[in-house]
């Protein structure tokens, strides 16, 4: 199993930016101390729920402060991007990191990030395999394009590529292309099996051989003892949710409940704090340890931070590396 982080860079992390900013800086080279696979980090624009405008350029400065983890991006907002600038990005990243970069697309979904970048909103609809489709084409040595890629891919045939997807079409693209789906964090177990029993299908009707790639599974897991813990998480999940309450483009659809009817920041907030891992060691080594079984996860990115307690960040940081890890691992 492969056991990382998920950083959003909030802005609820720290009373200033720079503050933020030295936050995830200060988890990424703990979490490397500490012995964890992965990191991985966040696109949002013109909302405080996430002040990291740029995944890509996030990922390059953790993988200038770190020699071992993996970065990856979870995920970068493809339909803002042109194929061929992330497929060069990615390369480039590739190279420098010696193999260390994971992309990871999504759609987003804001209506605001089209309007003021300019970019046309036909686009989310067919996001992210779309650019998926580009990006693996630029990356292709021997494919019919009328430019050549620099620099080349440093990891053969191509760099990791995930896509955070549950529409059909872009389940059917992953598995076609046996690239790994990744999960939000506020996503209930039963969705998630939902959708891999879905690529499970698409794959074997594209007929792809093989081992079955590892999906990401990005969740709440916080160790801590203390009563209060799963009620201030909920409470800054849901000054999260309504920082990033904005309109969305037209075919995107909400959240919504167990009976399918959207719901607002504040019920949202309630289902995920709910849902969240939250106890001590031996409660979240029980808990996590059922959610693999359930769901046959194999790479898990903890996500503490949605706590907004910098403090209690950290400590999950610690024990969950020290204690939580050594007993879910399998070799």
């Amino acid at each position: 199993m492969r056991f990382g982080l998920l950083m959003n860079t909030g802005s609820n992390l720290g009373p200033t930016a720079e503050d933020v900013f030295d936050f995830t800086r200060a988890q990424a080279e703990r979490a490397e101390d500490l012995g964890y696979d992965d990191l991985w980090v966040t696109e949002h624009h013109f909302i405080r729920f996430g002040i990291s405008p740029s995944a890509l350029t996030m990922a390059a400065f953790i993988l200038g402060r770190t020699r071992r983890l993996n970065v990856g991006t979870a995920v970068t907002l493809s339909p803002l991007l042109h194929p061929v600038e992330m497929a060069e990005r990615t390369a480039l990243l590739d190279q420098l990191s010696g193999g260390r970069f994971t992309l990871g697309l999504g759609r987003g979904g804001y209506a605001k990030d089209f309007e003021v970048l300019d970019k046309d909103v036909a686009r989310w609809d067919h996001d992210p395999q779309a650019a998926a489709a580009g990006i693996l084409s630029a990356w292709d040595p021997v494919g019919e394009k009328d430019f050549e890629l620099q620099p080349p891919v440093h990891t053969l045939p191509h760099p990791p590529l995930m896509l955070g997807t549950t529409s059909q079409d872009g389940v059917r693209f992953a598995a076609a292309h046996g690239l790994a789906l990744q999960h939000y964090f506020a996503m209930p177990a039963e969705p998630r099996i939902a959708v891999e029993e879905r690529y499970a299908v698409e794959r074997a009707a594209a007929g792809v051989r093989g081992p079955a790639p590892e999906h990401l599974h990005c969740l709440i897991a916080i160790v801590s003892e203390d009563p209060t813990a799963r009620d201030g998480l909920q409470h800054a999940l849901q000054q999260s949710f309504e920082a990033g309450d904005h309109p969305h483009v037209p075919n995107a659809g909400s959240h919504v409940g167990p009976d399918g009817e959207p719901v607002g920041p504040a019920a949202q907030a309630a289902m995920s704090a709910q849902g969240a891992i939250i106890g001590s060691v031996a409660q979240v080594v029980d808990e996590l340890g059922t959610f693999v079984e359930r769901t046959g996860a194999a790479r898990i990115a903890i996500h503490p931070e949605a706590s907004a307690d910098r403090d209690r960040t950290l400590q999950t940081v610690e024990a969950f590396a020290e204690h939580v890890i050594p007993q879910l691992r399998v070799d």
